[in-house]
């Protein structure tokens, strides 16, 4: 019977070592077709690239030229400022299409504005295309910048809340109605106080992907610091671009850190 088992044993390992066998080929395999179908640059001009701009803008985070930190900090304030009103839009516009788009609650029936379809439909517009829309319509500035951000905020936000919605303990729901509560109760009363939480958590998570994102929008117009940083760039200053990265490094890590120990509290 011992040896029976063993065999077994043996026999399924046999089996996954072939499955990881094959899925390593496979994997191979399509790296190498990848690699053959892209029109990708010689090692040489790689290393031409490297050495003309990696190698300065290293040099540059050594000797940053620190006249320039006053803008980079006020740059970075905007920023910032930007990426909370973003989030901000975004999360007041998400809570209630994400009870739209929750099976459970309003999206289990037909009477309900089809929620999901149209969150999908917001989320495949990228920030960037979005801020070139609103630089197009508004001008340049923070503003369009905010708008790009709020808007991709409600279909991200909308979709997350509508599966904590969906994963939610339909027992208090049931207490209250058999208690004589009214929809409106279990809203109040069940629902909200369950999802809030996890609501506040994905909230602060999309703030830390606002601000990122607010960085790259400035390079279309949008406001914030990747105006000065595209501007540094194309002429090649790599001393003021070093002090403009330092300056973002630096505060994307104090942000990410209080917003982590915040969503852990939440939680």
């Amino acid at each position: 019977m011992l040896s029976l088992a063993t065999d077994r044993v043996r026999s399924a390992l046999d089996a996954v070592h072939d499955r990881l066998d094959r899925g390593r080929i496979a994997i191979l395999l399509l790296a190498v077709v990848t690699t053959i179908a892209l029109d990708l640059p010689s090692a040489e001009r790689v290393l031409r690239g490297l050495r003309n701009n990696a190698v300065p803008l290293l040099r540059g985070f050594v000797q940053p030229r620190w006249e320039i930190a006053p803008l980079a900090f006020s740059s970075m304030a905007e920023t910032f400022f930007m990426a909370v009103i973003g989030t901000t839009i975004g999360a007041i516009l998400a809570f209630p299409l994400s009870f739209l788009a929750a099976g459970n609650l309003l999206g289990g029936t037909r009477f309900a504005v089809p929620g999901k379809p149209v969150l999908v439909a917001i989320r495949t517009f990228p920030e960037i295309l979005l801020a070139i829309i609103f630089v197009a319509a508004m001008g340049p500035g923070p503003t369009a910048g905010i708008m790009a951000m709020g808007i991709h905020s409600i279909g991200f936000l909308g979709k997350i809340f509508a599966d904590v919605i969906e994963g939610i303990d339909a027992g208090p729901n049931e207490a209250i109605r058999a208690a004589g509560g009214t929809s409106l109760h279990v809203f109040l009363y069940s629902v909200v106080p369950q999802v809030l939480p996890e609501f506040a958590s994905y909230v602060l998570y999309r703030f830390e992907i606002n601000l990122r994102a607010a960085t790259v929008l400035g390079l279309v117009g949008a406001g914030g610091i990747g105006l000065p940083l595209i501007q540094r760039l194309q002429f090649r200053r790599w001393e003021e671009v070093s002090m403009l990265l330092i300056v973002i490094i630096a505060f994307v890590i104090v942000v990410d850190a209080l917003s982590g120990r915040v969503r852990r509290r939440l939680v």
